[in-house]
């Protein structure tokens, strides 16, 4: 296993980097459900997971956990990601080899060690592959539920992931947070159970995201990074 080793100075710069491209690749980042992510747990950890409809999903919970929601966020990634980009270990990745059961408990525990008793945030993908956001069933590893067990108290969120083309000539990305499940101290869970769960509440949020951008409604999302002008903008603004 690969463990993080996080640098602010690192952070920082990697934030403005890929701020840098998100403004670049996309037309919008559009966020909602923010108010669902508590910016301090009072010493109880976020463990936030998602689909992993696509490479950007690496990235763009950097900005969130600095920009918006003020974590001390870490990340699981597949070892094969985390050996090849090192700078991910900077910015608080640490690895794990989900086909490997013993290296996965590894990596498990040592998410454990880090979130017990604090504020702290992680990222997981549970899918651990990247997966087309149209993709039903979900099929979840058991690893984020056997996390929520060990943890005793926390609070988990689902995040739906999509990337879309809508009006303009670069793509939108959109990122839903659904209502966060606190789970007490004295709660006895299943895993096999709490995947069903976990599973059946980020496809319902994954659902109504497709419904959104289907219908072109947007009232509910916060434009959080607007990118450069396209073409059809520069045209209009011309015009007139």
């Amino acid at each position: 296993m690969i463990p993080a080793e996080k640098s602010p100075l690192v952070e920082r710069l990697m934030t403005r980097y890929f701020l840098h491209r998100l403004r670049r690749r996309f037309a919008a980042v559009r966020l909602k459900g923010g108010e669902h992510v508590p910016a301090d747990g009072g010493g109880i950890p976020v463990v936030l997971y998602g689909n992993h409809p696509g490479w950007w999903d690496a990235v763009l919970p950097l900005v969130l956990s600095r920009r918006h929601f003020r974590h001390d966020a870490y990340a699981m990634m597949e070892e094969q990601q985390v050996a090849r980009y090192g700078f991910f270990r900077k910015i608080g990745c640490f690895s794990i080899v989900r086909e490997n059961p013993r290296e996965a408990l590894l990596s498990l525990r040592y998410a454990e060690k880090l979130l017990k008793q604090s504020s702290r945030a992680l990222w997981l993908f549970p899918q651990g592959v990247l997966t087309s956001a149209e993709k039903r069933p979900l099929r979840m590893f058991h690893g984020t539920a056997r996390l929520l067990r060990d943890l005793g108290e926390v609070i988990a969120i689902p995040v739906a992931f999509r990337y879309e083309f809508v009006e303009d000539e670069l793509p939108e990305a959109f990122i839903a947070c659904g209502k966060p499940w606190h789970i007490r101290q004295e709660e006895r869970v299943d895993v096999r159970l709490t995947t069903d769960l976990l599973t059946q509440l980020l496809e319902h949020e994954m659902n109504v995201q497709r419904e959104d951008v289907m219908e072109r409604t947007f009232d509910s999302y916060t434009t959080i990074v607007r990118g450069k002008r396209s073409i059809n903008q520069w045209w209009d603004e011309l015009r007139t």
